[in-house]
């Protein structure tokens, strides 16, 4: 269930708290690009343009940093301080998801959970999680990226088994879809921890950190097994051949 309300601002004040404790052990010269809080008529904004109520614990993160900002240049000389170059700020939040949505085009004959088991079944696509691996969904909403491959979406149109609002990582040129977490505000506790672990035994985190910041292939925590391996919810899917004879 998704926080509400003043429950979901202490929850995401308390998990943003912890996210910062961490940067400030490991990549102190990353904070500086975390940016100031959104005007609340900036998110209002948002779900105005995009036709979609965002969810109160994401709304609330927006009101504590609104988005990254990692200067004129790319790659900053900074360190990220989230394993994307950026995540969004509302402004950009509007422009991206139109354009990730704009190439949103329906195909009856591949949009089919049976044509999705073939896929991973040949190894053509990977899915990690109860996520739909189609491009440009207009049930999602895109809230940072890096080099424009690799996505953060808050997923509204999650598989059977998923909750609405999850956030999942799409890498589009390796045709992988991963749910990182159920909520933000998961999202960001579970960063916080990797964060933490990092700080006391890198060995024993999921982080991979350089010079750069958190590289961009942290992924889901219950990974559903190597390229071939299909999520839970697919496992009783009978696999259909997407290719005319």
């Amino acid at each position: 269930m998704t926080d509400v309300g003043a429950d979901a601002d202490k929850r995401v004040a308390e998990a943003w708290a912890r996210v910062e404790a961490g940067l400030n052990r490991v990549l102190p010269a990353s904070l500086a690009q975390l940016s100031p809080p959104a005007a609340v008529q900036a998110i209002d904004a948002v779900e105005a343009a995009l036709a979609v109520p965002l969810p109160p614990d994401f709304r609330a993160s927006l009101r504590i940093h609104n988005g990254t900002d990692p200067g004129p240049t790319l790659p900053s000389p900074d360190p990220s301080p989230v394993p994307l170059e950026c995540l969004f700020d509302t402004s950009m939040i509007i422009e991206r998801t139109q354009d990730w949505r704009d190439g949103f085009d329906p195909q009856p004959n591949w949009d089919d959970p049976q044509v999705w088991a073939y896929q991973v079944d040949q190894e053509m696509i990977w899915l990690n999680g109860p996520v739909r691996p189609v491009v440009g969904s207009p049930g999602t909403v895109v809230v940072g990226d890096t080099n424009g491959d690799v996505l953060w979406l808050l997923d509204f149109d999650p598989a059977p088994g998923g909750t609405p609002g999850q956030v999942v990582r799409v890498d589009v040129e390796c045709a992988s879809w991963d749910v990182l977490a159920a909520s933000w505000t998961q999202l960001l506790v579970r960063y916080a921890e990797d964060l933490e672990l990092f700080a006391a035994d890198p060995d024993s985190s999921a982080l991979e950190i350089n010079e750069l910041g958190p590289a961009c292939e942290w992924v889901g925590s219950a990974l559903s097994g190597s390229l071939g391996a299909r999520p839970a919810w697919l496992l009783d899917v009978q696999a259909r051949d997407p290719y005319p004879d």
